[in-house]
């Protein structure tokens, strides 16, 4: 019983001290004070300020929504790509050292410290602009090139979420559909697929949070082009207080990840899971 409340308690401890801070900034995005400490009563106003671009930061807000977004989206779906396929890859290895030797190199982007992933890609695209001779400094070349720098982190992740599911699933009913006369690639699409579909989503997501939450690799390979991070860091430089509406965007961004893991992890998902 002792070991019950202890475990319990020390579970409401870890619980408290990851979401409090969040539900702290979402009651103060109900005020239009910047501060986190002196409460300046309820109000919608930053809110208001942010759909409606009334405040003072309000044009570099959009403009770094909009590059995160896009950066987001697209290496999340080439990481799913990728990562998919890799993992489909790996598993159909037969040869355990080789398998080994796979995973070993996939997981040398997660370990490895991200200032110096940062640093290599910078040298990487030195590189290839001054052998190819290609003038970077237009917005789609910005967010193209820091679109493959995240791809190359973020698909890692979207493997080691794919891999699991696939060593879940029953080779025989793809031997099945090969029988019944699909072929290969028919046979993956209507048959493998589906089945570790659950998996794909959550490393598509999880490749999406990772992009925009990353900092080091898009300050270091990109000036010039404004993400959500470097937009924080730029706001909170000279030890100023954040924008009001800041915490209100930081507010909706977490009510709509929320509202998706809900979805992904409805009771309907699992019993279709399960099934």
């Amino acid at each position: 019983m002792v070991r019950k409340i202890a475990i319990i308690t020390f579970i409401a401890i870890v619980l408290i001290l990851l979401y409090l801070p969040i539900v702290w900034m979402i009651v103060f995005s109900f005020s239009d004070t910047p501060s986190f400490s002196n409460w300046n009563g309820f109000t919608f106003q930053n809110y208001i300020d942010l759909f409606t671009g009334q405040s003072s930061n309000a044009e570099r807000i959009q403009e770094a929504v909009v590059n995160t977004l896009f950066v987001g989206a697209f290496t999340s779906l080439l990481s799913t790509i990728l990562g998919t396929l890799g993992a489909i890859g790996l598993h159909a290895i037969h040869s355990k050292r080789i398998k080994a030797a796979y995973s070993t190199v996939n997981q040398i982007p997660m370990i490895n410290s991200e200032i110096v992933t940062a640093i290599a890609l910078a040298l990487l695209f030195t590189l290839i602009s001054t052998t190819f001779e290609i003038s970077s400094g237009s917005w789609l070349e910005t967010a193209i090139k820091l679109i493959l720098a995240h791809t190359t982190f973020c698909t890692p992740y979207v493997l080691l979420n794919v891999l699991p599911r696939l060593q879940k699933s029953d080779n025989k009913i793809y031997e099945a559909a090969l029988d019944l006369g699909c072929t290969p690639a028919k046979a993956m699409w209507k048959v493998v697929i589906p089945d570790i579909m659950p998996g794909i989503v959550i490393g598509a997501l999880l490749s999406f949070t990772l992009s925009i939450d990353d900092f080091i690799i898009t300050k270091i390979n990109v000036t010039s082009f404004e993400t959500l991070s470097t937009l924080l860091y730029g706001l909170k430089s000279g030890k100023h207080p954040l924008p009001a509406d800041i915490k209100a965007l930081f507010t909706i961004i977490f009510f709509v990840v929320f509202a998706a893991i809900m979805i992904i992890y409805s009771p309907k998902k699992k019993s279709q899971t399960n099934k």
